[in-house]
């Protein structure tokens, strides 16, 4: 048996190219004798949420929904999915991915969580628990490979051995060693609600997003899905919002993948992964989970400041980050972990103080101020002030347009088609960093000019008009522009001015005539600018 048994093994695996050796032969000896006290079964997909995908025999993904039998690879993107094996259950996170290897589940990445008795591989590294427990495993590239038991025990085969693994206990599947484990985010206690959001809040510079093998420019308000990328080029920045609340900033010559944002009951979970440059995390306490994965570090937070970069570095400004990858070694306020491993002193540099300045200018609150009286024009025509950085726009009949401008001064010169004549409310909204503030203003769009009738009586030296005013402006009901007319009387070449407003459309006006013969004109301009002459006998 001695002889015969790895041969059996490697004969029935000659075509797992991508199962390492190593685990195939540990396979012959150790694994067998793991499985004996588990119970194997058909791979059910018992619970789908969000998303859930199955490969397909053609090499395609398609949508995955429960009752299903896994007989390839499973993935999530933003989800969840539930499987039971034998007496046991599997339980995938988003941006997870497993496959069928020798009528078990094998866990290749991503995060999970087994309710014993359950029996599954992990990267081909055989995981057994006889019994009733529960375990979690993460996985994160080469930051962090870990298998942790809350309840129960368990058994691996690892590294030639069989080892151990007891409640409050982690083992590190790189090394072999078994620490003390204490769980600080179990997503899985969550109830999953949904997809969440992460989004572009502001950019400078040249920006990109990768998209399904598309490259375009990045703009303030694009979604950033699980499987996008964003990059930054030299001299450029991006900042990235989530529901919730909590931003990232990207900074230049960067690339950030986002795998999954979800919402739960208790917040919301953020799976971002860091392949290359620095990215300035600041995220709300409250509000769930977050976790950063760089090639060489795995960082899980509940609300901090930190900086990471993809080659190893974290600073923490405020609060405590987590090391998964590292035996969840906490990096407090004031510290930081080198490139090269170890926690000592934080010594800021230019670049955390770049971000603190950043970080401040953020904080600023929006402000909008638009003008004091309602509008009365022939044409929409808009003056709105607010940050300088922010994004402002106008709203009308269904139209919505941007007002460009500087230095927070934001104009609208008219829109390309004209409105017809009549009342609107015009909303403007202005944005910056996920914040945004809306006001309305009634407007008036006045073409017409105003209609006058008047009558004319010289007394020597007087001159009494009496008459009316008729205006779109002086009609228009409650809430709406409370427009007026001006008057402006010429008498021998001297020119007298009055106003007609909605409340007093008559008038009555006593001037001085030096000339009882002389001349007299009447103009009646409204707020529009429609003007009307007329000739007074």
């Amino acid at each position: 048996m001695k002889v015969t048994a790895p041969a059996a093994v490697l004969k029935l695996h000659s075509n797992l190219g991508a199962v390492p050796l190593t685990a195939l032969l540990l396979l012959g000896g150790a694994s067998t004798s793991l499985a004996a006290g588990a119970t194997t079964g058909p791979l059910l997909l018992s619970g789908a949420q969000g998303s859930v995908e199955l490969l397909a025999p053609s090499g395609t993904w398609a949508p995955q929904g429960s009752g299903t039998d896994v007989t390839t690879s499973l993935r999530t993107g933003t989800g969840r999915a539930e499987l039971t094996s034998g007496g046991g259950q599997v339980v995938m996170g988003s941006a997870s991915r497993l496959r069928r290897y020798l009528d078990e589940a094998d866990l290749l990445d991503g995060r999970f969580f087994l309710r014993g008795p359950v029996a599954v591989h992990v990267q081909g590294i055989h995981v057994v628990m006889d019994g009733a427990g529960q375990i979690r495993v993460d996985l994160s590239g080469k930051a962090t490979r870990r298998v942790a038991v809350l309840q129960g025990q368990a058994r691996l085969s690892l590294n030639g051995r069989v080892v151990t693994v007891r409640a409050a206990q982690q083992v590190d599947l790189g090394s072999g060693k078994v620490t003390a484990f204490r769980e600080q985010d179990p997503w899985y206690a969550s109830q999953y609600r949904g997809l969440g959001s992460a989004t572009v809040e502001a950019t400078r510079g040249q920006v990109r997003v990768d998209r399904a093998g598309q490259s375009r420019v990045a703009v303030v308000g694009d979604a950033l899905d699980p499987g996008v990328t964003l990059n930054t080029a030299a001299g450029a920045w991006a900042e990235v919002g989530f529901t919730g609340g909590g931003y990232l900033r990207l900074n230049e010559q960067s690339e950030l993948s986002v795998l999954a944002v979800e919402r739960t009951e208790r917040g919301r979970e953020v799976l971002l992964k860091l392949s290359r440059g620095t990215a300035w995390n600041v995220v709300q306490k409250g509000q769930g989970g977050y976790r950063l994965d760089t090639p060489v570090v795995s960082t899980a937070v509940r609300g901090t400041v930190f900086r990471v970069d993809a080659s190893g570095t974290v600073k923490v400004f405020e609060g405590q980050v987590a090391l998964p990858g590292e035996n969840d070694q906490a990096v407090a306020a004031g510290q930081q972990r080198a490139e090269t491993g170890g926690v000592g002193t934080l010594v800021p540099d230019a670049l955390d103080r770049f971000n603190q300045s950043l970080d401040t200018e953020r904080a600023r609150p929006l402000t909008l101020d638009l003008p004091a009286r309602a509008l009365q024009v022939q044409d929409l025509t808009l003056l709105a002030r607010s940050l300088p950085d922010a994004s402002v726009q106008a709203s009308v009949a269904g139209r919505t347009v941007p007002l460009g401008g500087a230095d927070g001064v934001f104009r609208l010169e008219r829109l390309e088609d004209s409105l017809p004549e009549g009342t609107y409310a015009v909303t403007v909204t202005a944005t910056r960093y996920g914040q945004s503030l809306t006001r309305q203003l009634p407007l008036l769009i006045d073409r017409t000019a105003p209609a006058v009738t008047v009558q004319a009586r010289r007394e020597g030296r007087v001159l009494t008009l009496t008459g009316r005013v008729q205006d779109a402006s002086l009609q228009t009901p409650t809430g709406t522009p409370a427009g007026r007319v001006t008057l402006r009387a010429t008498l021998a070449g001297v020119t007298y001015t009055r106003t007609v407003t909605a409340g007093t459309p008559d008038f009555r006006w006593t001037l001085p005539l030096t000339t009882p013969g002389a001349t007299a004109t009447l103009h009646a301009r409204d707020a529009a600018g429609n003007e009307r002459h007329v000739e007074i006998p």
